[in-house]
């Protein structure tokens, strides 16, 4: 090295040689020597090491080592032994300038490597013949790799690219625990091993370590998995076991989803008293824990490094940052009311029908045989129904709806008979044209309605639309030309519904509901005014078809 501070001698030789000879295809001369004596085996440690940094397109350009050299004096039938000074059996007072002078190297990078009780440490010097310039340079590190990443770094241009993108993009970029970014993100980044993270809120984080190459590139695109709810705890002292519901994730950082629910974390560590908390982490959610251990009494323990500080330095680290995430705000009462996002009801359902047709037709269609209209002043009908339902936040669906209803006043009922057909008749005579005191048993059944909700306070709004299906049984018949089996009700209906609850405490709340459904398919009858006694028609003939129904119900119901 004692060339590159005094290397006047014999510097117009070296140009006057330059001059004359043409420069390989290689531009940079890299060449290895131990720093101490005896550790020659460093030697092919340090070349591979060289060898990995550069990016395979890139390769070509570097010549590394004595064997490369060779074989690049072979093409130009000369021999490592006629350059002087470059093996260890001839000292020269200046080693760079003769052999530069004769090669025509656009650079050549000197390395000497050791190790002591201190790590690794390099001394590294590069010479420019173009600028006859001479940039020295060491560094020491734990690994092998670092210390000669951070001396060759300050001589010899080498920083890299690093493209990272995500599926979905937003994550945050860490480099080493640097944070570079968010994805997609295009950045420059020293060469060597680096370590890379992708972090998105409620996605499972990705870690890895890339091998970016001198002057090159690397990329990283991963798909993040979304995951139900995110588990983030961080402990201390070092070595803290982190256990959740009784099993083992890891020491002092854990970061990991996990299903929604109630949880036991619990942290444990040598002479510090055990932690355990229970949490409860809804879905979308992120629950983040920082506990430091209390030490046991009279146990010697290791202080703990101030916040912001270096642990492996005795000196508060001037550039770390610390990032203290404040406990969640308490959710509001609202917030409280949305998070009911399932629930069952019970309810008192009182139904008008919308004019004045049943039509159902013959129990089994044994006949022609429909009821038509009402010709009871009353449309009313009572019961009772059930329905659960489910789903997001702010969106749901009722997966089913179970409602029972009987008129409070028995109907009377025209009776006549199906379209396309006539009355039917019993010994040549028609059947009566009107049943009294009939007693109905109806019946609705809604699944699959779609949702939209919101809240306030502790009320929750809920409207919901969808089909509904209605089936009925008309009984208190007995008539020989009808039976007595009675007759039956089948509509399809489109229906919509409108829900307030009030919450009364924890997830019980009493609700009110309008809603109205519109005859979409079902039986249709004819009816004829009036018949002599010989059965012929004497009238105008009239066509029904079911009413439409509104209603009201109030009830209780649990959300959870």
């Amino acid at each position: 090295m004692t060339g590159f501070a005094r290397r006047s001698r014999g510097m117009l030789v070296f140009f006057a040689a330059l001059a004359s000879t043409p420069a390989l295809a290689e531009t940079t001369l890299w060449l290895v020597r131990p720093l101490y004596p005896g550790q020659e085996a460093l030697v092919d440690r340090t070349e591979k090491a060289l060898s990995r940094l550069f990016a395979p397109g890139d390769r070509k350009e570097h010549v590394v080592g004595m064997a490369e050299l060779a074989a690049a004096l072979k093409e130009r039938d000369r021999k490592v032994e006629q350059v002087p000074c470059l093996t260890m059996g001839e000292r020269c007072a200046d080693p760079i300038d003769p052999f530069v002078a004769q090669l025509g190297f656009d650079r050549v990078v000197l390395v000497q490597g050791g190790q002591d009780e201190a790590g690794f440490k390099f001394r590294v010097a590069a010479y420019e013949p173009s600028r006859g310039k001479v940039t020295p340079a060491t560094a020491t590190a734990p690994v092998l790799e670092k210390a000669l990443l951070g001396a060759v770094a300050k001589v010899v241009p080498v920083a890299s690219t690093l493209e990272v993108k995500s599926d979905p993009p937003g994550a945050t970029v860490y480099v080493d625990d640097t944070k570079m970014g968010v994805t997609p993100l295009s950045t420059q980044v020293l060469p060597g091993e680096r370590t890379v993270k992708l972090d998105l809120k409620l996605h499972q984080p990705v870690e890895e370590t890339l091998v970016v190459p001198i002057r090159g590139s690397a990329s990283l695109d991963r798909k993040l998995d979304k995951v139900a709810a995110r588990l983030v705890v961080t402990a201390s002292p070092a070595g803290t076991s982190i256990f959740l519901d009784g099993e083992l994730l890891g020491k002092d950082r854990v970061d990991r989803g996990i299903q929604p629910g109630k949880h036991t974390v619990r942290l444990s560590a040598d002479n510090h008293k055990a932690y355990e908390q229970t949490i409860e982490v809804k879905p979308d959610e992120q629950f983040v824990l920082d506990k430091p251990l209390e030490p046991l009494p009279g146990a010697a323990v290791a202080p703990a490094p101030a916040k912001g500080t270096n642990p492996a330095l005795p000196l508060p680290d001037p550039y770390a940052t610390v990032r203290v995430i404040p406990p969640p705000p308490k959710p509001t009462e609202t917030e409280l009311t949305l998070e009911r996002r399932s629930y069952f009801q019970a309810s008192f359902e009182y139904v008008n029908l919308v004019g004045n047709a049943l039509v159902g037709r013959r129990w089994g269609d044994g006949g022609t045989g429909r009821t038509a209209d009402i010709r009871t002043p009353s449309r009313t009908l009572m019961g009772a129904s059930v329905e659960y339902g489910t789903g997001g936040k702010y969106f749901g669906v009722t997966v089913i709806g179970l409602t029972y209803l009987t008129n409070a006043e028995r109907y009377d009922l025209g009776v006549g008979f199906a379209p396309d057909r006539t009355r039917e008749l019993r010994m040549g005579q028609p059947g009566p044209m009107q049943l009294d005191r009939a007693r109905i048993h109806m019946g609705t059944i809604r699944a699959l309605q779609p949702q939209l909700r919101f809240a306030a306070w502790r009320f929750l709004f809920q409207l919901q639309a969808g089909v509904e299906f209605r089936a009925a049984h008309i009984t208190g018949v007995s008539s020989p030309s009808y039976g007595s089996e009675g007759f039956q009700v089948l509509d399809l209906m489109a229906s919509a519904r409108a829900n307030v609850r009030f919450f009364i405490v924890e997830g019980l709340y009493f609700h009110v509901t309008g809603g109205f459904s519109y005859y979409l398919v079902g039986e249709r009858s004819l009816l004829e005014e009036g018949f002599d006694d010989a059965g012929m028609e004497i009238g105008t003939r009239r066509s029904f078809q079911n009413s439409h129904h509104w209603g009201v119900s109030a009830g209780f119901g649990y959300g959870f």
